[in-house]
């Protein structure tokens, strides 16, 4: 059984059906056709957050490059799409004419586009303010499968909730960045759009505590503050009810370990050399370390590229790994990342989303066929959004998924010895029948009828017994999933 097949085949069935209902609307079908497409096009993964909460950053960490953020005659900000392409090129979308290519140049804070790559028609707005999206096209591995989107800062959602509306319309799952988890920032999350919104909330969210190395004034154990702020945040009722987790990142950090140079890891050791005594009175403040007369082997050049690449507080980190073994640039590297919360992330898009592609993919499918419908009605609405609704409720999927998160945050209310068989009966460890009964691709169907079946009758007794209303509903997710593995083998 793998997730998100059979839901995907009900999806599709049902823009088929939403494709004959607005047959003569031009718009409409092009509409659901782009829906159609994306169902099997790679994850959709936008970046979003306050402003100054380090985006970019953290998309050129899971990228690998220095790409973002993308500037165009000066300005900055735009909705921009990183995708996998033969090379590195740009093409701009003016929000009231045709796209067309832009040269880019490289540079230290990421990408500037230096105009179009050929003359362009009279009705081309090339001023930053006509500019509706970018797309950026490169080589990359990271980005086969997965497409990033680059947001503006959001504001709070009730005061300019167009531009949260749109992550929701052009992405898949988000990374919700925050600096602090403050009220007023969880406020700007894109909120729930479509009746049946709330029937898949709160699967396609990960909020991110970026800037961790910020945290408790910058010490040297800030992230590990950072990362006891995530554990606890993760259990409390106004997250849970917004997001799959939370998690602790510096994406400076993060990204200076995937990019750390050699003649970067050269200038650490020189700084690591030095006794305790003599540096650590610098690193005590930015303007300290950066100071004429440091008495180091590094000029000023050198020691202000360190702060931009890492931070005071990775520096600090940086020399003491270097002293604590970290003895080349490889090393250096790994531990920087480990660090950096970055790699726990990563783990998390992949267990969370990329694994879960399909299923994300169809819920974005299915909120757009529900807008189109209450936006354009037709004479088969009533028609559209009853299938639209049983399509959700029969989807366990989901609920899947929200179980996967509760476990994951520790909010499912099953007992210890029991969550890792849960976990791995949900999806959590592959989606095919073996991965989810924990048995061999060789093992016979009659053993894997008989071992489904077992764990249904077990999980239907702990459904029984559940002395929490958390545990009774985690348990009646198992057996449904032990259900639906019967049903597949029968």
């Amino acid at each position: 059984m793998t997730s998100g097949d059979q839901l995907a085949t009900q999806v599709q069935e049902l823009l088929s059906r939403a494709a004959r209902a607005y047959a003569g609307n031009a718009n409409a079908q092009m509409y659901l056709h782009d829906q159609l497409k994306q169902l099997d096009g790679p994850l959709r993964l936008a970046v979003a957050g306050a402003p100054n909460t380090g985006k970019s950053t953290l998309v050129n960490a899971l990228i690998g490059e220095n790409l973002a953020p993308v500037e165009h005659a000066g300005a900055t900000g735009f909705f921009t799409w990183y995708l996998d392409g033969p090379q590195l090129r740009a093409h701009l979308c003016p929000q009231n004419a045709a796209p067309y290519e832009a040269k880019l140049r490289s540079a230290a804070t990421g990408l500037q586009l230096i105009g179009p790559a050929e003359p362009t028609s009279p009705d081309h707005d090339t001023g930053a303010d006509g500019i509706d999206q970018v797309i950026v096209e490169l080589p990359s591995r990271g980005l086969r499968h997965t497409h990033f989107l680059d947001t503006p800062g959001l504001p709070p959602a009730d005061t300019a909730p167009d531009i949260a509306t749109r992550v929701l319309h052009e992405a898949d799952a988000v990374l919700f960045l925050s600096r602090t988890l403050a009220p007023a920032d969880l406020r700007r999350l894109p909120p729930a759009r479509g009746i049946w919104a709330a029937a898949t909330l709160p699967i396609h969210t990960v909020v991110v505590l970026n800037r961790a190395d910020e945290t408790a004034g910058g010490r040297v154990d800030a992230l590990l503050a950072a990362k006891q702020v995530a554990r606890r945040r993760r259990r409390e009722p106004d997250l849970a009810a917004v997001c799959q987790d939370v998690v602790a990142v510096s994406a400076l950090l993060g990204h200076a370990a995937r990019t750390l140079r050699h003649d970067e890891f050269a200038a650490l050791k020189i700084l690591a050399d030095q006794p305790r005594t003599a540096l650590d009175p610098h690193l005590l403040s930015t303007d300290r370390f950066l100071a004429p007369g440091h008495a180091t082997a590094l000029d000023e050049q050198r020691r202000r590229q360190l702060v931009d690449r890492l931070g005071l507080t990775g520096i600090r980190l940086a020399t003491t790994l270097v002293r604590s073994g970290c003895h080349d640039p490889s090393a250096l590297a790994e531990s920087l990342l480990r660090h950096s919360g970055l790699a726990e992330l990563q783990a998390v898009i992949a267990d969370l989303f990329s694994a879960r592609r399909s299923v994300l993919k169809a819920r974005t499918a299915l909120l757009g066929v529900e807008e189109l419908v209450h936006r354009e009605p037709c004479s088969q609405r009533a028609y559209l959004l009853t299938q639209l609704e049983r399509v959700v409720s029969n989807a366990h999927e989901f609920r899947e998924m929200r179980l996967l998160a509760a476990l994951r945050t520790g909010r499912a209310g099953l007992p210890a010895d029991t969550a890792a068989e849960a976990r791995r009966l949900a999806g959590g460890e592959g989606t095919s029948v073996f991965e989810r009964l924990g048995l061999s691709a060789e093992t016979p169907p009659d053993r894997l009828w008989s071992e489904a079946d077992t764990k249904a009758e077990r999980w239907r007794s702990q459904s029984r017994q559940a002395q929490s209303g958390r545990h009774r509903q985690s348990a009646q997710v198992v057996v449904r999933s032990c259900e639906a593995i019967l049903h597949q083998l029968g």
